[in-house]
């Protein structure tokens, strides 16, 4: 059963000496998502709003236009065919803020999809429903969760209103909405539509299109039948998480969960394989996800934890990873999990000394 809201357990001490570590900054300040994510994946998630997905018998019953409300003919549409809908909210974890020219930005480590619940249990609303809101208002209210631990199953507390400077909260398990749509129960799978900000990145490749496709069908609109969040993208585990802050804190900002690939391709994620024009089959030719990477010093970091790197096969395992990238001009820092436990900041400052080298 999940946890209604439930912190990051075993926190190192010294990360609370971090500026809006144990509770979120007092001024107001935007998450820079695009930054994090890319382009694409930030358009990609941009435009998860309304009733979604988008289908060309909509698109034609309101002259090619598409509203965040839907218009009285796509109502009836709905109406008609007998559908329900399922509430999803696009929920951002910041790991730490920064000023930039007077202005205040929360940085991402977590981006995943939560259904709003009832009981327990993913809730779903009727056509009538949808009908009366105003979806375009719906994230006026500032909708978030306290208490969203992404590495665990605590969903949060749904809170609306502005978020309070709560000092028994780290700033870290505040779950931002970033985006809320409504997914149809009955949509037709080989009429939906594509999002335009990506596919003009995708350029004319039908197989690239293809497999941007499947993903979308798989993440985006497969109806929940529970309410745990399903990763989009980010940090996998609360060490990783913790060198991050603490490399932060360094003035260290690397790109996080960076695929590179046999040739010598590097993706910080499989959004901007397609955007680069490579299909995700070509994970097949890939050497390692780095937990991090320094694009401009070709470093990967990574965070091994005992439980899964301290066997003689994943030792060899790791061996074998640390040789192949050596062998295309990238050079491996391995950290283990209780050396971050211990003190993540000294962790920061080794890899600092190294990517300095």
């Amino acid at each position: 059963m999940a946890q209604e809201a439930a912190d990051i357990e075993n926190r190192p001490e010294e990360l609370f000496k971090l500026p809006n570590y144990g509770c979120l900054p007092s001024g107001r300040f935007q998450i820079d998502l695009n930054g994090a994510l890319g382009d694409f994946l930030g358009n990609d998630l941009f435009d998860l709003d309304g009733n979604q997905p988008i289908e060309g018998n909509i698109l034609k019953l309101t002259d090619g236009l598409i509203n965040v409300n839907p218009s009285d003919e796509a109502i009836d549409f709905y109406r008609e065919r007998g559908d329900d809908f399922q509430m999803i909210n696009v929920v951002v974890c910041c790991y730490a803020f920064e000023e930039r020219d007077g202005e205040l930005f929360g940085l991402p480590y977590h981006v995943s999809l939560r259904p709003a619940q009832k009981r327990g249990l993913p809730s779903t609303v009727g056509v009538d429903w949808i009908d009366k809101i105003d979806l375009e208002r719906i994230l006026d209210g500032k909708p978030h969760y306290m208490g969203f631990n992404p590495f665990s199953n605590a969903f949060g507390l749904h809170c609306v209103g502005e978020m309070p400077i709560n000092e028994q909260m780290c700033s870290d398990v505040i779950g931002f909405v970033y985006n809320t749509y409504f997914l149809a129960s009955k949509y037709n799978k080989s009429d939906v539509l594509d999002p335009g900000l990506c596919t003009l990145l995708l350029g004319e490749s039908k197989a690239l299109l293809n497999d941007y496709r499947k993903f979308r069908f798989s993440r985006y609109f497969k109806p929940f039948d529970n309410i745990e969040p399903v990763k989009i993208w980010g940090c996998d585990s609360p060490i990783e998480l913790f060198l991050l802050q603490a490399m932060h804190s360094l003035g260290l900002k690397p790109t996080i969960q960076t695929h590179i690939l046999t040739d010598g391709s590097i993706f910080p994620t499989l959004q901007t394989m397609w955007e680069g024009g490579v299909r995700t089959k070509a994970l097949s030719k890939t050497i390692t996800e780095a937990d991090f990477y320094f694009a401009e010093q070709r470093v990967a970091i990574f965070v091994d934890s005992v439980a899964h790197h301290s066997t003689e096969e994943a030792i060899a395992k790791d061996k074998a990873i640390d040789e192949k990238l050596e062998a295309i001009g990238i050079r491996s820092i391995r950290i283990t999990g209780p050396d971050i436990m211990s003190s993540p900041i000294e962790c920061a400052q080794r890899v600092f000394k190294n990517i300095e080298n």
